[in-house]
């Protein structure tokens, strides 16, 4: 689990780099679309096709990321009130369902993108084969999926911070 533990975090690493460049390119090319359609009457039409596409790179990488702290939606209602032991139960059929719903949308977007290949689609304004954006589906499923499986591993063996015993002042359990 140690091996698995650190490839995991450097495809984090990387994941964290990935999104920081794509953030900071996405923020300088719609601030400069925005500086050009105030100057003058035109506009970088092509900005926004490629901003719109790699917004879905940064929400499936971000996700992802999520899903390696537990930090996705859940019902802490419910999982707040469990022991240690629901607390696992609970985590395992999340992780069945979670899987399940990445493997389907991982399915789905590479169904799409065999279909892009096949027409041969481009995008609109920059000409570019339309699957180049699909794939961002399937690769962000893909990472979902390893960050939901290593966050229930985690829980499993105790090294998540959720299923760990609060301690008190003095050291000890609650």
């Amino acid at each position: 689990m140690r091996v698995y533990k650190k490839i995991m975090d450097v495809i984090a690493g990387i994941e964290k780099v990935i999104l920081s460049a794509v953030l900071v390119f996405v923020t300088v090319i719609t601030f400069a679309n925005v500086v050009v359609r105030k100057l003058s009457d035109s506009q970088f039409a092509w900005t926004e096709e490629l901003v719109i596409n790699l917004f879905i790179l940064l929400i499936m990488l971000g996700c992802a990321l999520c899903a390696r702290e537990g930090s996705l939606i859940s019902l802490s209602l419910v999982f707040d009130r469990l022991k240690a032991g629901g607390k696992k139960i609970f985590v395992l059929i999340i992780t069945v369902a979670n899987t399940a719903f990445w493997v389907l949308l991982m399915k789905t977007g590479i169904d799409k993108v065999l279909a892009q290949l096949a027409n041969g689609k481009r995008t609109f304004s920059l000409g570019l084969p339309e699957w180049i954006f699909t794939i961002f589906l399937p690769i962000g499923c893909v990472f979902l999926i390893l960050h939901t499986i290593e966050f229930c591993i985690d829980v499993m063996t105790n090294n998540a911070a959720c299923v760990k015993p609060e301690t008190n002042e003095e050291g000890g359990s609650n």
